[in-house]
């Protein structure tokens, strides 16, 4: 996978978090905070776990150690984490370079945590899928359902420049 792939893979995961998060802001508050999932989780935290982990991970591929904690007490405060989280990572995927992707990385210490560049990326996409799925699962038995989320629907849709396929 190029740089430019997993530009538009991000698009796409961008774009189904936008739509996640505008329809579990249509969920009362107290919905969205209870545990509905089987771990105990709610939509609120569902939500909020796939923005953590993205952060953690592009301070990781940026080679800082800081640990941020990010524990909103909202969806808005979720959402507001993630267009702040999107801004910074469209601007670390934009300056990706081909030989970057090469780059090892390590995910905690030891051999078997260790891969490229490419391998995380692609990592934190396949993770934020899993969840945005359980996500949009607890939406729909709220009765809010995401809608479509599928890659070839997010194509269509900016092929035809409809709304909705940016983030606000």
């Amino acid at each position: 996978m190029d740089a430019v792939g997993l530009r538009e893979l991000y698009d796409h995961h961008a774009w189904a978090m936008d739509r996640l998060l505008a329809r579990a802001m249509e969920v009362p508050p107290e919905r969205a905070a209870e545990a509905s999932r089987p771990d105990g989780l709610s939509l609120r935290d569902t939500l909020a776990h796939i923005v953590s982990a993205e952060g953690r991970w592009l301070r990781r591929f940026q080679r800082r150690e800081e640990h941020v904690r990010f524990r909103p007490d909202s969806v808005a405060g979720v959402a507001m984490g993630w267009m702040a989280l999107q801004a910074e990572v469209r601007a670390f995927l934009a300056g990706l370079e081909p030989a970057d992707l090469g780059r090892a990385i390590e995910r905690d210490p030891g051999p078997r945590d260790r891969g490229t560049l490419a391998a995380g990326i692609t990592h934190v996409l396949m993770h934020s899928a899993q969840h945005r799925a359980e996500a949009a699962e607890l939406l729909t038995r709220l009765g809010y359902s995401p809608g479509q989320l599928d890659y070839m629907e997010f194509l269509d849709i900016r092929e035809l420049d409809l709304p909705f396929h940016r983030s606000p």
